[in-house]
């Protein structure tokens, strides 16, 4: 697995946006993307916790935590 650094996460995202892919769609995908893999990984499990910080990465974990629901 490649992880990314913020400033590359941040320079991949501003490329997809000017490439025309709007932030609320990147940010929808990579949320739901979360919590399919959670899912995946942790199938029986009822409740999760999902906290959110400031930023851009705040707003994958909202849309993460209402997949969750």
């Amino acid at each position: 697995m490649k992880l990314f650094t913020a400033a590359q996460m941040r320079q991949a995202d501003e490329g997809a946006v000017g490439a025309g892919i709007p932030l609320q769609k990147l940010m929808e995908r990579a949320g739901q993307a979360v919590a399919e893999t959670t899912l995946r990984h942790f199938p029986d499990t009822e409740r999760f916790l999902v906290l959110c910080g400031k930023g851009n990465i705040g707003g994958d974990g909202y849309v993460a935590a209402r997949y969750l629901k």
